[in-house]
């Protein structure tokens, strides 16, 4: 007894037609004649009974009409042991900021513990990663918004994300170590997602630089490539500075700004079957941030 037998069984009871069983499984009428003649060869009694130009159940064959559905739907639960027992898919989700190599440098990291299937999400904001690990739909989320009194969710502060000043490499700011709010007067400065409540901050700040011109842009990728094309000077998380950029642009600090509280937070389902899978990618993250600093 097979799979296809007790489909080709069920489907000729729907439409009590062998012809139109055979359309519908895409098969000649034949094979579903042999198919059925076998299935009744291993249960010893007829399924189907001919009355004129119309096939009928049989007594026996409206009785195994619900074994028949059973164990098929057994057959499909079975096959997702594989499933089970394979390594997970594992959905990291990032607030946005983050550089490109940096996140690089994580797949590697998950690569390097075994085959896993992985998938990166870029949030909207830290709100939204938030309510995706709360419903499930994400593994594992680095987030500036720490979930506090949820007994669901595992939460732990990894380090601070301080914000720095990007400058063109031949920027007139770059000739000054120390730098302070009053020397962005009349500069271009550049933001990313500016309505986000990190920006809130940062504008709070900004408030005492005079003339300045404002440009917003969509991603961090696009404020690297516009402070190196020397559009303008931008203010960025330390881990949005993608290697990529370093011949390209000159970090400074200015207090005001680098002070703004701006942790990074690692959260994840208690439940979830990448707890442990977790815990290497929460050493890695915290590897990678200071050797980068040393």
């Amino acid at each position: 007894m097979n799979e296809s037998q007790l489909q080709t069984f069920l489907t000729v009871a729907k439409y009590k037609s062998y012809s139109k069983a055979a359309v519908v499984l895409n098969v000649t009428q034949p094979t579903i004649t042999s198919r059925i003649k076998a299935l009744e060869d291993i249960l010893q009694c007829e399924l189907f009974t001919r009355i004129g130009h119309e096939i009928f159940l049989t007594k026996e064959g409206n009785m195994f009409i619900d074994y028949a559905n059973n164990i098929l739907i057994y057959i499909t639960h079975s096959k997702e042991i594989t499933n089970m027992v394979k390594d997970p898919v594992v959905k990291v989700g990032f607030s946005p900021g983050y550089a490109y190599s940096f996140i690089i440098e994580l797949l590697k990291t998950i690569k390097s513990i075994g085959e896993i299937d992985i998938q990166v999400i870029e949030g909207h904001d830290s709100v939204s990663l938030n309510e995706g690990v709360l419903s499930g739909e994400i593994d594992l989320v680095f987030t500036r918004e720490v979930l506090v009194n949820n007994h669901d969710v595992m939460s732990e502060y990894l380090f601070d994300n301080n914000l720095v000043l990007v400058l063109p490499t031949n920027h007139h700011l770059c000739s000054k170590q120390s730098l302070n709010i009053e020397d962005l007067n009349t500069e271009t400065i550049i933001s990313y997602r500016r309505n986000s409540a990190l920006w809130k901050e940062i504008d709070k700040e900004l408030i005492a630089a005079r003339n300045v011109t404002r440009i917003d842009v969509d991603n961090n990728e696009m404020l690297l490539k516009a402070v190196a094309n020397e559009i303008g000077i931008g203010i960025i998380p330390e881990l949005g500075i993608d290697t990529r950029y370093e011949t390209e642009v000159e970090i400074r600090e200015i207090s005001n700004i680098y002070n703004i509280p701006n942790k990074v937070y690692v959260q994840y389902r208690k439940s979830s079957q990448i707890r442990n899978l977790a815990k290497k990618i929460i050493y890695s993250i915290i590897h990678h941030k200071y050797a980068e600093a040393y």
